[in-house]
């Protein structure tokens, strides 16, 4: 018999990774209840059908969850004349809450029903369009994300310049297992909190417009040294694997060409590939067809007839 105490080190990763898993934990049950009750009740006002696009994400996973995601597209697509049929209804008026949270960003309304969130990957793909590449965009939404003071889910990843973090938040995380050794005797392990304090002051104020928002709901732990193993616990980096997300679009082409991020593993280690697209790439397509295979060298379209040289 041997002792063994495992070093678990929770880092600017391992801590935004498991923030994300844990925040979208808590928000799948706040979108599947609360908030797929005021997009019925609101859609059903406007006599507005859930929009024909692809489930993207994890609102894929569940059907009231697909159903919250294509009635919130069809009422973002909605023009501001609207308002007036719904403004007094107090679902339009907590759908309006919450897409104008600084958890998303800072509110952009575009003369539309519902506003979007302006996050530091917005900001950079704003302006460096239409030359988007990874190390350009992930200079620049750090950049962005120290001059907006974005503290949102994505300025926070944006924050640490690392495309994996930044990709996988984009899209969300799932649950990290522990595996438990036989034939030792296994002390508590040692968990250090290694997080830039920046960064974990940015993180607070985050977590407490969340809670601020779904007072009632599932509560995230404090970014703090005394919630590392709760950090360590909710990451897990090999679940992120085929997250694909798209972060952009030119709608000066036709047909209209999309920007997509996928996590990649093809190499051993995680990358992320990205890559243009004539239509939208969801994860469950990207982590089907392309997540283990090395990436492209022409990332300039990829279609469905697979990948195709266009002159830009």
């Amino acid at each position: 018999m041997f002792v063994v105490q495992e070093r678990r080190v929770v880092d600017n990763r391992v801590f935004l990774l498991g923030l994300d898993d844990l925040y979208r934990s808590a928000m799948k049950r706040n979108e599947s209840l609360e908030l797929l009750r005021c997009a019925r009740e609101v859609a059903w006002t406007l006599h507005i059908k859930p929009a024909d696009v692809p489930v993207e994400g994890y609102y894929a996973e569940d059907k009231h969850l697909a159903e919250y995601f294509r009635l919130l597209r069809a009422l973002q697509t909605e023009p501001n004349t609207r308002v007036a049929a719904v403004e007094r209804l107090p679902a339009y008026q907590r759908l309006y809450e919450v897409t104008s949270s600084r958890l998303f960003g800072r509110p952009r309304n575009e003369a539309k029903l519902l506003p979007v969130g302006h996050d530091a990957l917005s900001h950079a793909l704003q302006k460096l369009a239409p030359h988007w590449t990874i190390p350009t965009l992930i200079a620049a939404a750090e950049q962005a994300a120290r001059e907006m003071d974005d503290y949102s889910l994505v300025g926070l990843a944006a924050r640490t310049q690392d495309p994996v973090v930044l990709a996988a938040l984009r899209e969300s995380v799932v649950l990290y297992a522990q595996v438990m050794l036989l034939g030792k005797i296994v002390l508590p392990p040692i968990v250090e909190w290694r997080v830039d304090e920046e960064l974990a002051s940015q993180a607070n104020r985050f977590i407490g417009a969340f809670h601020a928002l779904f007072p009632q709901g599932r509560r995230l732990p404090a970014a703090t040294a005394e919630n590392a193993q709760d950090y360590w616990d909710a990451c897990d980096e090999k679940a992120i694997v085929g997250r694909c997300v798209r972060v952009g679009y030119d709608d000066r082409r036709n047909p209209v060409m999309h920007y997509h991020w996928g996590i990649n593993r093809s190499q051993g280690p995680l990358e992320v590939e990205e890559f243009w697209a004539p239509e939208i790439w969801t994860t469950e397509r990207y982590r089907r067809e392309r997540a283990y295979h090395a990436p492209v060298e022409d990332v300039r379209l990829q279609g469905l007839d697979g990948i195709r040289d266009v002159e830009l």
